[in-house]
């Protein structure tokens, strides 16, 4: 009767040996996706995380169309602004200009002038 039960589990395990592999393979894959991975989760978490990294890309896109907006809405009278600072604070010159600088202050007494030299 061993014999018999011996035959008959080998020819069990003969003919379904695929079926056999099959199953190992499909508990194997569950014990590591689930137990291991955290299957369900992970991909949750995953979702989360790319929900906040598109809204802070909207954020900066946001925030690239009003830096864009200010740029182009410095007008003609703003940069003849931003330029007589940088001539002022630089001392730059543009194309053809002549730059004269005076070292020196001269003081003069206003008060023994006349009223007619103001004229």
């Amino acid at each position: 009767m061993q014999n018999n039960s011996r035959t008959s589990l080998f020819g069990f395990i003969v003919k379904n040996k695929i079926t056999l592999v099959l199953i190992v393979i499909l508990i194997a894959l569950i014990k590591q996706n689930i137990l291991d991975n955290d299957f369900p989760n992970v991909i949750t978490k995953k979702q989360k995380d790319i929900d906040e990294i598109e809204i802070i890309n909207l954020n900066l896109l946001n925030d690239n169309a009003l830096l864009e907006n200010q740029i182009s809405g410095y007008i003609q009278e703003d940069l003849s602004l931003i330029e007589s600072k940088a001539r002022y604070k630089y001392g730059l010159i543009k194309e053809d200009e002549v730059f004269y600088k005076v070292n020196t202050i001269i003081n003069t007494d206003n008060a023994a002038e006349s009223s007619e030299s103001t004229l």
